[in-house]
């Protein structure tokens, strides 16, 4: 187990948030390359909102492991 103050989780729990990072990743790349490809305004813009939220996730994401492993900017 990892600690972070009172909280602490498991490698387990480490490695769905891996899991989750990863799957992130890909969607974020895919709804960039969606945006970039399709003829639509709206989908476009839809598809580049989506992957803002899909980075926002991934900083999220970062920002739990770096906590988790004491990695610090």
């Amino acid at each position: 187990m990892y600690n972070q103050g009172n909280q602490a989780i498991s490698g387990k729990e480490l490695s769905y948030i891996t899991d989750s990072l990863k799957n992130e990743e890909l969607l974020t790349k895919l709804c960039v390359q969606g945006a970039v490809e399709c003829q639509s305004p709206s989908l476009k813009q839809t598809l580049a909102h989506l992957s803002q939220e899909r980075l926002h996730n991934i900083s999220i994401l970062m920002n739990t492991l770096q906590q988790q492993s004491g990695i610090t900017h």
